[in-house]
């Protein structure tokens, strides 16, 4: 015991001097209770930043009670396989699915993971109207001291919108020692984003990394000089209607947000981001969202992704094109998914502890099986 006890000091104290001792918190909240990576429901494992509910929250309206959908056993058992928190489909700015799985529930707030990102975006665009940004393609280090040096002064918005920063970050989930693992468990974001170096020339390969992000939260706050859950609060979260309060994590007591991740919202809150983006930036007949903006997120980059131009990825929001139908959408690594089908005025959302396998298009595989149940579900209501 006492050789154990040694060791485990001696571990620690290696893990803390190296700049790894976040991987003693990530240990703390996955292995010790019987998980192997991040949970959707850690809200209160962190300080949180608040976003107050709209003082005129909307409710989703309802069909008549002819055109209530509900789940076939063999769709159950799909949702189900994977730990399937809340499925909801929207279809004309009507609720016709809502369903949750164990002691989930519409006033539960879960964690979005990189789904926040496109969220992000928005608020880029919105700055923009604002005239606090003057074009997506003006460098980063205009507004951000510590991206004027050392390569990293070539680096434009547009680069990180469209993840091609050629910064080297480490994104993986299931490596401790990444960058995404530090950013999520540790408690220094600002150091973490300095300590980044330029390894290729920005604006010609995609490669997805959560740093970007996290660098277009940072010029947010610069620009706006408020915190990024207040900005997207006072710009977003009241002007949807939201009904509850959602929470941004901190990386410590009234810290940095992780921009990147870590929004805490209920589903029906989280659905109206995608029928903001189905209404093209439009809520409630006021113009939040630039439609031009709105627009061109769903443009593909003009960026080279594994030796092939890259068709799946615009302004941090996925681009899919599925039986015809071209969707959009915003996604976490658990299985989070605002998706919106823009010609059958659809909207789903799903929340969850896992997701498909990212197929040879980028891709996750289960996002096909929510379409499907979606697009089957509006065609019984037409029937």
């Amino acid at each position: 015991m006492k050789w154990l006890v040694s060791i485990t000091a001696l571990l620690s104290f290696g893990l803390w001097a190296t700049g790894y001792g976040y991987i003693l918190k990530g240990v703390s909240m996955t292995y010790l209770v019987g998980r192997s990576g991040p949970g959707i429901d850690e809200k209160d494992s962190f300080f949180n930043d608040t976003l107050f509910a709209s003082e005129t929250p909307y409710s989703w309206k309802h069909p008549s009670t002819k055109n209530t959908s509900t789940l076939s056993a063999s769709q159950l058992e799909q949702l189900e396989s994977i730990q399937t928190a809340s499925f909801l489909v929207i279809k004309n700015e009507r609720l016709i699915l809502e369903q949750y799985w164990s002691h989930f529930n519409k006033n539960h707030p879960t964690n979005s993971f990189s789904a926040v990102k496109s969220l992000v975006s928005l608020l880029i665009g919105i700055a923009k109207e604002d005239g606090l940004i003057v074009s997506l393609d003006e460098r980063v280090g205009k507004y951000l001291a510590e991206f004027n040096t050392a390569g990293k002064e070539r680096i434009t918005i547009r680069h990180l919108l469209t993840m091609s920063s050629g910064l080297d970050w480490h994104e993986s989930g299931a490596n401790p020692f990444s960058d995404a693992a530090g950013a999520y468990y540790g408690s220094n974001l600002d150091q973490l984003i300095s300590s980044l170096t330029a390894v290729d020339a920005p604006g010609k390969e995609f490669s997805y990394q959560s740093g970007n992000t996290q660098i277009l939260g940072l010029l947010i706050e610069k620009i706006t000089g408020m915190s990024i859950a207040k900005y997207a609060e006072k710009n977003v979260w009241k002007k949807i209607g939201a009904e509850h309060d959602a929470y941004w994590n901190l990386d410590k007591k009234e810290g940095r947000a992780k921009a990147f991740c870590c929004f805490y919202a209920t589903p029906r809150d989280f659905a109206k981001l995608g029928q903001l983006i189905l209404n093209k930036g439009v809520w409630n007949q006021q113009q939040i969202v630039p439609e031009k903006y709105v627009d061109s997120c769903f443009i593909p980059a003009n960026l080279n992704c594994n030796d092939e131009p890259l068709i799946k990825y615009g302004l941090h929001w996925w681009i899919l094109n599925y039986k015809g139908f071209d969707v959009h959408y915003a996604r976490g690594i658990s299985g989070q998914y605002i998706i919106t089908i823009p010609s059958e005025k659809i909207v789903i959302l799903r929340t969850g502890w896992e997701r498909g396998t990212v197929d040879s298009a980028g891709h996750p595989s289960d996002i096909y099986n929510y379409i499907n149940i979606a697009l089957g579900l509006t065609r019984e209501m037409n029937a």
